[in-house]
C-alpha cells in the first residue's frame, strides 16, 4: 500500500502530525491516502489533541468508510469514545433523523428512485438506448440539477429533449411527494438549509465534531463542500485528502476547482504533496506523469515511482475490434499459463458499451471474467429491432408489425391508414395508392421493395452497411434526433455497436437475421446466468479468480498488476461529447485514473478501423509517449 515497511515518508510524516488548522493532502496515486488518513486520527487522538468522539471522517462509499474504520481499530488505540467514520449521505441523514425524526423509510432507495424514473420514461415516452441505462444517466442528471440548484429552464438535458426531461423530472418529483419520501439530494439540500437555519443545531455540531478529515476530497461536490465549511468553522480544524488529477465525477458535480480553490477559501491553509508512488513502475508512473500534464486546470505537481524499473508502456495497434478482442483472450491466457492469478488482470475501457465483442470471446473459450457494470441490452432497442424488422421482411419471413415500423424509417410518406384499408404488405400498400389515383407512390413503394430484395441476397453484416449506406437509416437516424433535441451521435454509436455483433464469435458474418438474433439472445443469457451465478456468491465475490472488465469510472480506487485499456481511439478517449477544454481534460483526467490502476504492466489498445470506417489513435497516446 502506501506505507514503507519502516514507517513515514517525509511528506507523509507532516501529513499525518499537522498541527491546528486547515490542510491539503494531495494525495497522487498509490501514494498512501488511507494510510495518511487512519494515521493521522491516531495522532489526534494518541497525542491528546483531540478526543475520538470529536472526530468526523466522512468519504463517499460504506466500503471506504469501513476500511478506514477497520484499520482504524487495528491500531488498538486506547481511548474513551469512538471515532466517526461514514459516508456524507449517513452523516446528513443522522442530523435530518435528530432535528426532523426522519426515519430510514423515508429515503427513497437506488431501486426504488430508478422504479419511479422509470415509470416516468414511460409516461413521457422517452426513446433510447436499453431502459436501465438511460434510467441511470437520467437519475444522475436529476441528481445534478438537485445539487447544483440549476433552473430547469437553463439545463440543457443530455439524456433527452429538455422539454422531455422538465416534464420527467416534474413526474419524479411528484411521485416523490406522493409517496412522502425525499432521495440523497434532497437530504443534502436539506442538510445545508438545516445548518444555515438553525444555529442551535449548527453550534451543537460544531462542539461535538472537532476534526473533520474528508477523503476523496476530489469527488465533492459544491453543496458537500457548502456543508463541510459551514460545520468546520470557525477554528477550520479540517483536513483535506485527494488528487485533482483524479477528479472524474463532474456529471456528478464534482469539479477540480473546488480544491483547486480551497487555499482561497480557507487562508493559511497548509499543503503537503504526496509524492511517493508505492504501486507503480516508473515506467507506469512517467508515462501517466507526461499525460496529465497537459491539463491546465491542476495543482503542478511531479510523482516519483519507488518500486524499481520495470516493463515498457505498451501501444498496440489493431486492424479492427475483432483482431483486438482475439489477440487479448490469448494475451490473458498467456499470462494465466505463466503464474498470473485471473484477478491480477482488468481489461479497462470509456463506455459499458464497448467490451461486448471480448466478453463473447471470453465466454467462447470459457474464461472466467466479472463484469463490474451491467452491458445494455441492445436486443431492446428499437434500433436492433428496425433492423430486424428490415431484415425479416428482406429474407420473407416477417413478423406482424415488420412493415409498419420501417416504412418510413426514413420517411418514404407511407400513410398507415394503407396498412388499416389494405393489410400488411407491399401489394396492399401499392393497391391503396391506385385506389387514391396517387401514382407517384409507386415509385417509393416500388423502390423499398427493390431495396429489401438486395438486402434479401446480402449477410447480414452487409445488410447493415448497406441499410446505412444505402438505404438512409443513419440520416433517419439524424433527423429523428434533431426532431427531438437530442445528439444524433449517441443513437449512431448504439447503431455501430449493433453493428459490431453481426459477426459470429469465429469471425464469419451472420448468415441470417434468424442466426443472429439467436445468437444475441444466447450471449443475454450467457450473461444472465453469469450474473446470478455472481449474485448467489455476492459474499465471495472479491476473493473469486476472475478477469475483472470495467469502465475507467468504475476502476478508481482499485489496483491490478496487469491493465489493459482497450478502443484508445479519438472520439471514444477523449469521448466524442467532450467540446470544450473543462470536459476534455476531464477525459484526460479519466485516461490518467485507468493508466495509474496499473503496478506492473500497462498496454493500451488502438484500432485501425472501427464500423468499416478508418479510426484515428486517441491523441492521449501522443502525449504518453511524448510524441508530437
Amino acid at each position: 500500500m502506501g506505507e514503507k515497511a519502516s514507517g513515514f515518508t517525509e511528506a507523509q510524516r507532516e501529513a499525518v502530525t499537522w498541527g491546528r488548522g486547515p490542510l491539503l493532502v494531495l494525495a497522487g496515486p498509490g501514494s498512501g491516502k488511507t494510510f495518511v488518513i487512519t494515521e493521522r486520527v491516531r495522532y489526534l487522538v494518541e497525542q491528546g489533541k483531540a478526543k475520538p468522539g470529536e472526530i468526523l471522517v466522512v468519504t463517499f462509499s460504506r466500503a471506504a468508510a469501513r476500511e478506514m474504520e477497520s484499520r482504524y481499530r487495528s491500531f488498538g488505540v486506547r481511548a474513551s469514545g469512538r471515532v466517526t467514520f461514514g459516508t456524507f449521505h449517513s452523516f446528513f441523514f443522522s442530523l435530518l433523523r435528530t432535528a426532523y425524526g426522519y426515519s430510514a423509510e423515508q429515503v427513497a432507495g437506488d431501486e426504488e428512485r430508478a422504479s419511479i424514473v422509470m415509470s416516468e420514461i414511460r409516461r413521457v415516452g422517452i426513446e433510447g438506448e436499453d431502459m436501465k441505462t438511460l434510467s441511470r444517466n437520467l437519475l444522475s442528471e436529476i441528481a445534478l440539477v438537485k445539487e447544483e440548484r440549476v433552473a430547469l429552464e437553463h439545463y440543457y438535458a443530455k439524456s433527452c429533449g429538455a422539454g422531455q426531461f422538465r416534464d420527467l423530472f416534474a413526474g419524479y418529483e411528484r411521485a416523490l411527494g406522493q409517496l412522502k419520501k425525499i432521495d440523497y439530494e434532497d437530504m443534502l439540500l436539506m442538510t445545508y438549509e438545516l445548518l444555515k437555519g438553525r444555529p442551535d443545531i449548527l453550534g451543537a455540531v460544531r462542539s461535538r465534531f472537532k476534526w473533520i478529515l474528508v477523503d476523496e476530497f476530489q469527488d465533492i461536490n459544491r453543496l458537500q463542500y457548502e456543508v463541510v465549511k459551514l460545520l468546520a468553522a470557525p477554528e477550520n480544524n479540517l483536513t483535506i485528502v485527494g488528487d485533482d488529477d483524479q477528479s472524474i465525477y463532474r456529471f456528478r458535480g464534482a469539479k477540480p476547482e473546488i480544491m483547486l480553490g480551497f487555499k482561497k477559501d480557507l487562508p493559511g491553509a497548509g499543503m503537503v504533496l504526496l509524492d511517493r508512488n508505492f504501486r507503480s513502475t516508473p515506467e507506469i508512473v512517467g508515462a501517466a506523469g507526461r499525460l496529465i500534464r497537459h491539463n491546465r486546470e491542476r495543482f503542478p505537481k511531479e510523482i516519483t515511482a519507488v518500486r524499481p524499473s520495470g516493463l515498457p508502456v505498451r501501444t498496440v495497434v489493431f486492424p479492427e475490434a475483432g483482431d483486438e478482442a482475439e489477440w487479448l483472450v490469448k494475451e490473458l491466457r498467456d499470462l494465466a499459463a505463466g503464474g498470473m492469478q485471473w484477478s491480477d488482470m482488468a481489461v479497462l475501457y470509456r463506455t459499458n458499451l464497448q467490451p461486448r465483442l471480448l466478453a463473447a470471446k471470453l465466454l467462447q473459450y470459457n474464461l472466467p471474467f466479472r463484469m463490474q457494470e451491467q452491458l445494455p441490452d441492445l436486443m431492446d432497442h428499437w434500433i436492433t429491432r428496425d433492423i430486424l424488422a428490415y431484415l425479416r421482411l428482406a429474407e420473407g419471413i416477417p413478423e406482424p408489425g415488420d412493415l409498419a415500423r420501417i416504412m418510413n424509417r426514413p420517411n418514404r410518406y407511407i400513410h398507415r391508414d394503407a396498412l388499416r384499408e389494405k393489410g400488411e404488405s407491399l401489394q396492399g400498400i401499392r393497391s391503396y395508392y391506385r385506389g387514391l389515383k396517387q401514382f407517384w407512390m409507386m415509385d417509393r413503394i416500388n423502390e423499398l421493395e427493390s431495396e429489401l430484395k438486395i438486402l434479401g441476397r446480402l449477410n447480414v453484416e452487409d445488410a447493415v452497411a448497406r441499410l446505412r449506406e444505402e438505404t438512409g437509416y443513419d440520416e433517419f437516424l439524424k433527423s429523428w434526433a434533431e426532431d427531438r433535441d437530442m445528439d444524433p451521435e449517441e443513437l449512431l454509436e448504439i447503431l455501430n455497436e449493433v453493428a459490431e455483433t453481426c459477426r459470429a464469435p469465429g469471425g464469419e458474418p451472420f448468415r441470417t437475421a434468424a442466426e443472429w438474433q439467436r445468437h444475441m439472445i444466447d450471449f443475454r443469457e450467457e450473461l444472465k446466468k453469469k450474473r446470478a451465478a455472481e449474485s448467489r456468491q455476492e459474499g465471495e465475490q472479491e476473493d473469486r479468480n476472475q478477469i475483472r472488465l470495467m469502465t475507467f469510472h468504475a476502476s478508481k480506487g482499485l489496483e491490478f498488476p496487469a491493465v489493459y485499456l482497450i478502443d484508445v481511439n479519438d472520439g471514444i478517449v477523449p469521448h466524442r461529447k467532450a467540446s470544450n477544454r473543462e470536459e476534455t481534460e476531464e477525459e484526460r483526467r479519466m485516461f490518467y485514473v485507468a493508466m495509474t490502476r496499473a503496478k506492473d504492466r500497462l498496454t493500451v489498445c488502438t484500432l485501425k478501423n472501427r464500423f468499416r470506417r478508418k479510426a484515428e489513435e486517441s491523441p492521449f497516446i501522443r502525449e504518453f509517449e511524448n510524441r508530437a
